[in-house]
């Protein structure tokens, strides 16, 4: 019963359609209306913050990932061989220069020292011998009792005897040396920070074994530690040795440690196919908070602006984000012409006549500065490094500073020392009463936060932060293109409406 019943509606629309066309027509009208009214969604209106121009201190800085480590590590082994007796110190031991840290077994370098010490003293006696019997023989060969040669002989003698007790010194120190190696004590303040070996370990010599000895421990002085900390080969051009660095670990979040660029290692790393090059930065541990192989990042000063004008980076377009933005603030684009135009009349006077520029010569002047300031938001745009609002800031050349395009409130970072002669020519809005209007700046060094403004804005004057509009904007565009879409749909299906009511038709008559 549903499929005759259905089967007769279709019969009677198709008849109609036949009979009036304009009711074909009517629906698809009826139809357009209604997708409009559906997709259209109510709008709120759209408020757009103010921030004013003021002064303030802009800093610029590359962040890297780094480790700690002692500056100095020192390996504590021994000249002399034997097994341990005695090792006072472990893992964290705080020592003194001079402090015991290894006993080793000295029975044999006892005797031998004590041998040394008996033969240096018959020696001694010996020596003494050979004089008396040199100086008889002198008085005896002087009396002409003994021959030229046994006088000889008596010398030869004291000679030999001599020979001895220098021989015999000679070892007895260095049985006295071998029996002070035995006993092995700090050779400098510092912290125990490894221990390799225990009390009972049979030890080697360091100077007496190929394998160069047995190290007993590691000790270092970490009142004076470094962070390596491994620098994008981007950002290592605009760090050198002196800067100022401040230090942040793991394991103290909400401590930050000063710490000043020691060195720029020359030899570069590839981590993960990135080139990085390692970078010490020296840190005082008074307190001994850092710990060696404690992970932290490092935030080195690249480029520093004081007591300098300027905006929130938020309020700073390029001129192809200042074309989409104007119509969210009731400009058009020929406000962002204007503003592009004025400012190369200023910097071209003697291209413009006496009431400033005007005819062919204005669209000219407007078509330049167009162009130039496209060809710059070109050349930034290859230069940036990236990174949306909140990541670490990339030292790139250039020497300029703008708001990344797309991104609101972003904004890539210079050179150090960007911003210093040219700048980077961008486009705020000011506020004039309630109306809103586009002005050409020269920007600086941007921190992501604020960026400088080296000429077009005054103190005190508000400009408008345009992250809102943009996004307005973007959404606006991308509501455009579903529509556009939308209606490329419905012309099709009315094109193709009376064939399909044509064949309906066809139908109808067959019945």
């Amino acid at each position: 019963m549903t499929i005759s019943t259905t089967a007769g509606l279709n019969r009677v629309v198709r008849f109609a359609f036949s009979r009036f066309p304009f009711l074909r027509l009517l629906l698809l009208v009826i139809g357009a209306f209604a997708v409009a009214a559906c997709t259209k969604k109510k709008e709120t209106e759209l408020v757009i913050a103010t921030a004013p121009v003021e002064r303030r201190s802009i800093v610029l800085s590359a962040q890297a990932n780094g480790v700690v480590e002692p500056v100095t590590i020192i390996e504590v082994k021994s000249r002399a061989s034997g097994q341990i007796t005695n090792m006072p110190v472990d893992v964290g031991s705080v020592v003194k220069r001079g402090d015991l840290l290894v006993q080793i077994d000295a029975r044999d370098v006892q005797s031998r020292y004590n041998q040394a010490a008996a033969e240096l003293n018959s020696s001694t006696v010996a020596r003494t011998v050979a004089a008396s019997q040199r100086a008889r023989s002198r008085d005896l060969f002087q009396q002409r009792i003994i021959t030229e040669v046994e006088m000889e002989a008596a010398t030869l003698q004291y000679a030999n005897a001599d020979a001895s007790v220098v021989r015999a010194r000679a070892a007895l120190d260095i049985a006295r040396q071998q029996l002070q190696d035995a006993t092995i004590t700090a050779p400098t303040a510092g912290t125990v920070i490894e221990r390799p070996v225990s009390e009972g370990t049979v030890i080697t010599s360091a100077t007496s074994s190929a394998s160069g000895g047995t190290t007993i421990l590691k000790m270092a002085d970490l009142s004076k530690v470094r962070m390596r900390a491994m620098v994008n080969e981007t950002d290592i051009g605009n760090i050198i040795p002196g800067q100022m660095a401040t230090v942040t670990v793991d394991a103290f979040p909400n401590r930050r440690f000063q710490g000043v660029v020691e060195k720029v290692e020359p030899q570069a790393v590839v981590l993960q196919n990135v080139t990085m090059f390692p970078v010490l930065v020296s840190l005082t541990n008074f307190d001994g908070a850092l710990k060696p192989g404690m992970n932290g990042e490092v935030e080195m000063e690249v480029a520093r602006r004081d007591n300098v004008l300027a905006i929130p980076a938020e309020a700073v377009r390029s001129m192809r984000d200042a074309s989409t933005v104007a119509p969210a603030l009731g400009l058009n684009e020929d406000a962002i012409r204007n503003a592009a135009q004025a400012s190369f009349a200023s910097r071209n006077p003697e291209q413009t006549g006496p009431g400033g520029a005007s005819g062919d010569t204005s669209r000219r002047a407007g078509r330049g500065a167009r162009r130039a300031a496209g060809d710059t938001a070109g050349v930034r745009r290859r230069s940036a490094q990236g990174g949306a609002p909140g990541q670490a800031g990339s030292a790139t050349s250039g020497g300029a500073q703008a708001p990344a395009a797309g991104s609101p409130g972003g904004a890539a970072t210079g050179a150090g020392g960007g911003g210093g002669g040219r700048g980077a020519m961008q486009i705020a809005f000011v506020k004039k009463a309630d109306d809103y209007v586009a002005r050409r700046i020269r920007t600086g060094i941007s921190d992501f936060e604020y960026t400088e403004v080296l000429s077009g804005l005054e103190l005190g004057e508000q400009v408008a932060l345009v992250g809102v509009a943009v996004l307005q904007a973007q959404r606006d565009e991308q509501q455009a293109r579903i529509a556009a879409s939308r209606n490329t749909g419905l012309q099709q299906a009315t094109t193709d409406a009376p064939a399909a009511g044509g064949g309906g038709g066809g139908g109808g008559g067959r019945r």
